[in-house]
């Protein structure tokens, strides 16, 4: 890894340089790739939701960054639920290998998932159910 890019993810993670020195090469090279993270955006779109506690509602969306974390400021559901958020883990790990690998992460070929709370009828309390997908960042 260039030594440039190594003072910079020591800022960023806050790793020593015996942490940077434990680094595989695979995630040196995803780390290479910082750039391509900041360019995408995983978008969990609702396109049913029923007796959701979090307000959830058809054409809300949760925006994630290409890394991996929430971007409150561009998602538009009224509330975080982590029943919801947990589902989408799998996909968030496809959109960064996707990008790691040099590949157009801009769809899935399974893109629908509902969030982990079963509803009222099967013992839950609501249910929503979401279609995820890439895009590229607006700004």
């Amino acid at each position: 890894m260039r030594p440039d890019l190594q003072e910079k993810v020591k800022g960023i993670w806050g790793w020593t340089d015996e942490q940077v020195k434990c680094l595989s090469p695979k995630n040196q090279r995803l780390i290479e790739k910082g750039e391509e993270f900041r360019k995408w955006r995983l978008i969990a779109e609702v396109l049913e939701a029923r007796n959701c506690i979090a307000g959830l509602k058809k054409g809300h969306k949760y925006v994630f960054h290409g890394s991996g974390f929430l971007l409150p400021e561009e998602s538009t559901c009224p509330r975080i639920c982590l029943w919801a958020v947990a589902a989408f883990v799998p996909f968030s790990f496809m959109l960064y290998d996707r990008i790691g690998q040099g590949e157009n992460p801009s769809e899935f070929w399974i893109d629908r998932i509902r969030c982990l709370d079963v509803g009222v009828e099967r013992g839950g309390y609501g249910e929503a159910l979401f279609r995820l997908y890439c895009e590229k960042a607006k700004t």
